[in-house]
C-alpha cells in the first residue's frame, strides 16, 4: 500500500501538474546573466539584472539608498530627473535610462513607464508591465527604422 504524506499528522493529497515550465520573461546573455527590457517614454533600454545594476549604480544616480525607498519615493525621484531633462531639453542617455529603469523595476515591478510631457513639464507617471515580446519587437523596429517607438500606439493599449 502506498505511503500517504502527512502534515501535522493529517493525510495530505498532493497534486502534481505535468506542464512545461513557465517561460522566463528575461533573456539570458552569453554569460548566463538575466537581462530585461525597459521602456521609458519612447526609449528602450536593455538592463542586465536590474537589482544588481541598481546596487552598483545607485550612488552615481544620486537617489539615496534604494533599499530604504518606497515605490512612491522612487517614482518621485525619477519624475524629478525626467523633469530636469525635459526642462533643459537634454536627451537622456542609455546609462541613465538603465539606472532609472532599474530603480523602477526594483521598486514597482513595472517594465514600462510613461512620464507625459505637457509644455516642458512632466505629468503623473503611468506604469505598466508589457510582455517581453512586445518590448523586443519595439526595440528591433526602432533599430531597423532608426526612429523611436510611437508612444501613441503603445500607451493607450497598455492602460
Amino acid at each position: 500500500m502506498p505511503r500517504v504524506p502527512r502534515i501535522c499528522g493529517r493525510p495530505v493529497l498532493i497534486n502534481v501538474l505535468l506542464t512545461r515550465p513557465r517561460q522566463r520573461q528575461a533573456k539570458s546573455t552569453a554569460g548566463g546573466a538575466q537581462t530585461m527590457l525597459f521602456l521609458l517614454n519612447d526609449m528602450i533600454a536593455e538592463i542586465d539584472i536590474p537589482e544588481i545594476h541598481l546596487s552598483k549604480r545607485w550612488k552615481s544616480l544620486g537617489c539615496g539608498d534604494p533599499h530604504s525607498m518606497r515605490a512612491r519615493e522612487a517614482l518621485e525621484f525619477v519624475t524629478r530627473v525626467v523633469s530636469d531633462h525635459v526642462r533643459e531639453h537634454m536627451p537622456m542617455d542609455e546609462i541613465l535610462i538603465q539606472d532609472l529603469g532599474s530603480l523602477i523595476i526594483a521598486k514597482t515591478g513595472a517594465n514600462a513607464a510613461l512620464f507625459p510631457v505637457f509644455e516642458s513639464s512632466v505629468g503623473e507617471p503611468r506604469l505598466t508591465i508589457l510582455p517581453e515580446a512586445i518590448l523586443r519587437t519595439l526595440k528591433q523596429r526602432a533599430e531597423q527604422e532608426g526612429t523611436p517607438p510611437n508612444i501613441a500606439e503603445i500607451w493607450p493599449l497598455a492602460a
